[in-house]
């Protein structure tokens, strides 16, 4: 299940244009990304929405 939410404020009280998608995934799979984002010193988050970036290209390029 994946949900979308428009979100104009930041939990932390900043404003951000990004909108929050939420996916429930395996147990096993979050916790690879969660190793996965401390060795890049990033976020999980932060990996996620790369990955997406990545496969949204790789889509968009397969239509042309």
């Amino acid at each position: 299940m994946i949900r979308v939410e428009s979100k104009n404020e930041h939990p932390m009280g900043g404003k951000t244009e990004l909108d929050r998608v939420v996916a429930y995934i395996p147990p096993d799979s979050k916790k690879e990304l969660e190793e996965w984002a401390k060795s890049d010193e990033r976020s999980v988050s932060w990996l996620v929405s790369k990955l997406i970036d990545k496969a949204l290209r790789e889509h968009r390029s397969q239509k042309s």
